[in-house]
């Protein structure tokens, strides 16, 4: 007997659904245009060529390079999180913290790793860059100093430190192992890994720790 049901039909692609898939096809033509160029060698128009879209369909969802950036950054938000949550949760705060640097070093991670020393040294002098990023850097910061609360709480930070300091230490030693992996990877840092980690602890572990 011969079925008279109609097969199933895909639902066809919505509005949003196409809005979505545009901008994210910009945004991985602006990540590859950045990656390669840099800032300033990334043209809009560049980025229109990478994208295969006229720059009248690119400049409906995006009207600057700086606006592109603070997307890539706010589409990262969520995997950002989640790496500061599960730093939070770690027995080793300081060994978790280790571990995620080690991953933003592996290509293919979060395109905010690879991009992060070219923005932060555009956002330098232009203020529009800077104001787009700030706050999701103000987040982070937020995120991290809640983690490292947390290593104070087990043992592995001396309380006597001023954790505001603590913090912006780390946040600098972090973007520098992330820019010089760039720049030099002969120096293959990321073996090096575990012995920053260790000079790390002895500086911040607590005094007895310390002197033992």
């Amino acid at each position: 007997m011969t079925s008279t049901t109609a097969p199933t039909r895909p639902a066809p692609a919505t509005r949003a659904d196409h809005r979505t898939g545009q901008r994210q096809r910009i945004l991985a033509a602006a990540v590859a245009c950045f990656s390669r160029d840099g800032f300033h060698g990334a043209s809009m128009q560049k980025i229109c060529a990478e994208a295969g879209m006229s720059p009248g369909a690119l400049y409906r969802y995006f009207p600057s390079k700086e606006s592109l950036i603070a997307a890539i950054v706010e589409g990262e938000r969520a995997e950002r999180l989640a790496f500061f949550d599960a730093v939070s949760k770690a027995p080793s705060v300081l060994d978790a913290l280790t571990d995620c640097t080690a991953v933003m070093m592996e290509d293919g991670c979060l395109a905010t790793a690879r991009l992060g020393p070219e923005v932060m040294a555009e956002a330098i002098r232009n203020a529009d860059l800077r104001a787009a990023v700030e706050p999701h850097e103000e987040e982070s910061r937020v995120q991290l100093r809640a983690a490292l609360v947390n290593a104070v709480e087990q043992g592995e930070i001396d309380p006597a430190l001023d954790l505001d300091t603590v913090l912006l230490l780390l946040q600098i030693i972090g973007d520098g192992v992330l820019l010089h992996h760039q720049l030099h990877p002969e120096w293959k840092l990321a073996e090096r890994l575990p012995a920053f980690a260790q000079l790390v602890k002895r500086m911040l572990a607590p005094q007895t720790q310390a002197q033992a």
